[in-house]
C-alpha cells in the first residue's frame, strides 16, 4: 500500500485547510461586511431559505470565523462540521436544481468544499495546526501529571 511522506501529508493538509479556510472566510466577509446582514436576508429571503435572517446570520458567523478557524488550523472537527451544514443547505436550497456546473449556478463548488471540508474533518488539521499543538501539549501534561502522580513514567494508577 502506498503511504504518504508524513511531511507531504501535513503540508497537503495545510494547502486544503487554507485554501478552503481562505474561500469561506471570503465569503464570511463578503456576508458581513460587504453586503451586511440586511442586505445577506433579502438575499437569502429572495431564494426562499426558511428563517431568513437566521440563517443568514449562521451562515455569516459559521463562514466568518470557521474559515479563519480553518486556516490556522484550530478547533478544526467543529469548524468543518459547521461548514458542511453550510454546504448541505446551499446544495439542497439552491444549486442541486440548476444540475452541476457552477456557470449554470449548480452544484460543483459546494460539492467540492463539501468533500474537502469531510476529509478534513476526518484525517485531521495535521501537524501545522493550532489543534495539533494543542493536543501535543495536552499530552506532554498528562504524561508529566502521570509522572508525578505515579512516580513511574507512563504508567498510572
Amino acid at each position: 500500500m502506498n503511504r504518504p511522506l508524513p511531511a507531504a501529508r501535513d503540508w497537503s493538509l495545510l494547502l486544503a485547510r487554507v485554501l478552503i479556510g481562505v474561500v469561506m472566510f471570503a465569503h464570511g466577509y463578503q456576508k458581513m461586511v460587504v453586503n451586511g446582514i440586511g442586505r445577506t436576508t433579502d438575499g437569502f429571503e429572495n431564494l426562499s431559505i426558511p428563517a431568513a435572517i437566521v440563517a443568514a446570520s449562521f451562515v455569516t458567523v459559521v463562514e466568518f470565523v470557521g474559515g479563519a478557524l480553518l486556516v490556522v488550523g484550530g478547533l478544526t472537527t467543529i469548524a468543518c462540521g459547521l461548514m458542511l451544514v453550510i454546504m448541505v443547505g446551499a446544495a439542497a436550497y439552491v444549486h442541486v436544481p440548476h444540475g452541476i456546473f457552477i456557470a449554470d449556478g449548480g452544484w460543483e463548488l459546494v460539492g467540492v468544499i463539501a468533500a474537502g471540508l469531510v476529509m478534513l474533518a476526518g484525517v485531521g488539521p495535521g501537524r501545522y495546526s493550532v489543534d495539533h499543538v494543542i493536543s501535543t501539549r495536552q499530552r506532554r501534561l498528562q504524561s508529566e501529571l502521570e509522572r508525578i502522580t505515579t512516580g513511574v513514567p507512563g504508567v498510572s494508577r
